[in-house]
């Protein structure tokens, strides 16, 4: 069975693993050889390495699969079928030596803030049989209560000299030739996001050759924003809306908030209406984590910005 590179590449082994903090190295190296692991929340951006780590952690512990719960909190929205799941899994008794289960929580700042609560008590009922391991993007949208009862690591994103180099080995090593434009094609793409870039350099790579990335509704790509600031000088405002919102994925919102702000001369010349734009911005991706339909925010978003634009015509 074929291995997706994402797994083939993944790194087993303090050694292998790409660290950005010496500290943080030495305090994994602590819980592995004491076999004790607190409940911890790994924070960073997408890619960069937050799961990898506690999976590794907790193999390099010697916890066996059984005694490892992964939830996609993003995807278990409703408080009562979490709360059962994490009851059922807690009832048993720990096959391991340190008699714990251990649970990973990933995307928890998706969760609402209710459930976060309920996590809270989770943290305080299962203290004598549970650890958590929670990840996240966005650690201020843990609430301070759950935050108080975790340890918070950071992690940094690679630079994007060594996330180059981190693509081409693998390239290398799957004996995939390349011209350097098209790596640095899906460099730009997905930086700082190595997982995705790794997913779509397989993708892409065929009859041993890296091939320009193909458009598809899940990926933001450079030539799709380009086509997107084309129609925006156009003037032609409801195209460049319906084209973003029809072409991104709800996992790409924070890349098209990030995306405005690095280009807020795109909606205004002055310093005032950057000042303005960036305020808009602002609200727009402050929202996108409490509203019901985010889709519908970052339209409305859409709107503000061309009337604040239009202000300057």
């Amino acid at each position: 069975m074929k291995i997706l590179w994402t797994d083939k590449y993944r790194p087993y082994s303090l050694d292998q693993y790409v660290w950005k903090d010496e500290q943080f190295r030495i305090k994994v190296e602590q819980w592995i050889e004491e076999r004790s692991i607190p409940n911890v929340l790994f924070a960073g951006s997408s890619g960069v390495g937050k799961t990898t780590a506690a999976r590794m952690i907790l193999n390099l512990m010697n916890i066996p699969k059984g005694d490892i719960k992964e939830i996609d909190a993003s995807k278990k929205r409703q408080i009562d079928v979490l709360e059962n799941e994490i009851d059922s899994f807690v009832s048993c008794w720990a096959l391991n030596e340190t008699g714990l289960k251990y649970i990973i929580l990933d995307e928890a700042d998706s969760m609402s803030q209710l459930a976060q609560r309920m996590l809270r008590k989770s943290i305080e009922d299962y203290s004598d049989v549970t650890r958590f391991i929670f990840t996240c993007n966005y650690p201020n949208k843990i609430i301070e209560p759950l935050r108080s009862r975790l340890q918070i690591h950071q992690f940094s994103s690679l630079d994007k000299e060594e996330f180059i180099v981190r693509i081409g080995e693998i390239l290398s090593k799957e004996n995939i030739k390349y011209e350097f434009d098209d790596l640095m094609n899906i460099v730009d793409i997905s930086y700082p996001d190595l997982r995705k870039c790794i997913n779509l350099a397989e993708d892409n790579s065929y009859d041993g050759i890296l091939h320009k990335p193909k458009l598809n509704d899940t990926i933001i790509s450079k030539d799709y924003l380009i086509e997107f600031v084309d129609l925006f000088k156009k003037g032609m405002m409801l195209e460049a809306r319906k084209l973003l919102i029809a072409s991104a994925s709800q996992e790409d919102y924070v890349d098209i908030y990030r995306f405005f702000y690095q280009n807020l001369e795109l909606f205004g010349d002055t310093e005032d209406q950057k000042d303005e734009t960036l305020l808009i911005i602002r609200k727009g991706l402050v929202y996108d984590g409490t509203v019901a339909d985010r889709e519908i925010n970052l339209s409305a978003t859409m709107i503000e910005l061309i009337q604040n634009w239009r202000k300057s015509q």
